[in-house]
């Protein structure tokens, strides 16, 4: 807040592209990013690998973060350059269920797919987060949803992805629902 007040320019960014606020997502700054993003910092400003502070965010578990990124206009349907991979799918695979309703509730996309063919339901099956399917199973996500691999290989429905992972509470869960 010292440097903003100084005159401290809130979009910089430095010879690899990283800004302020990008830098405080990555340390989930709370107040950091409230003060960035007051001074007018971009809420959808990418490094140089195509992150957005949201998609930085959502690795952690500071919904409260995530929430002052969305109100401010953070795209919750961004993709990433590399794997093409969302704010959803990382909230999802590190089973952060808070970040995933804050994101829900923005209208993230349910249906969007890495370029390894998962979606973040997918993700949360392999890594046996179970709160976070059983809430993304409530919002009307399928449980027979499969990879679908840009390879030829055969598709793999999330109860043997939750099988082939040892996650066999999960694998009963999507039993339950109906997989």
């Amino acid at each position: 807040q010292r440097l903003l007040k100084a005159g401290a320019n809130p979009k910089v960014q430095n010879k690899l592209g990283s800004t302020p606020l990008s830098e405080a997502a990555f340390n989930a700054n709370t107040e950091a990013i409230k003060a960035l993003l007051d001074a007018g910092a971009d809420p959808n400003a990418t490094g140089p690998d195509g992150q957005t502070p949201l998609m930085l965010i959502a690795r952690t578990s500071n919904v409260e973060a995530a929430k002052l990124l969305l109100a401010k206009g953070a795209n919750p349907n961004a993709t990433e350059a590399q794997r093409q991979q969302t704010a959803l799918m990382w909230a999802a695979a590190e089973g952060h269920t808070a970040v995933v309703d804050a994101l829900i509730n923005a209208k993230a996309d349910l249906t969007a797919r890495s370029n390894g063919g998962f979606s973040a339901f997918l993700f949360a099956v392999r890594e046996g987060r179970a709160p976070v399917v059983k809430r993304l199973l409530a919002a009307g996500v399928s449980p027979n949803e499969a990879v679908t691999p840009s390879v030829r290989r055969l598709e793999t429905p999330a109860l043997v992805l939750a099988v082939t992972n040892a996650h066999y509470e999960l694998a009963a869960q999507l039993l339950d629902a109906g997989a």
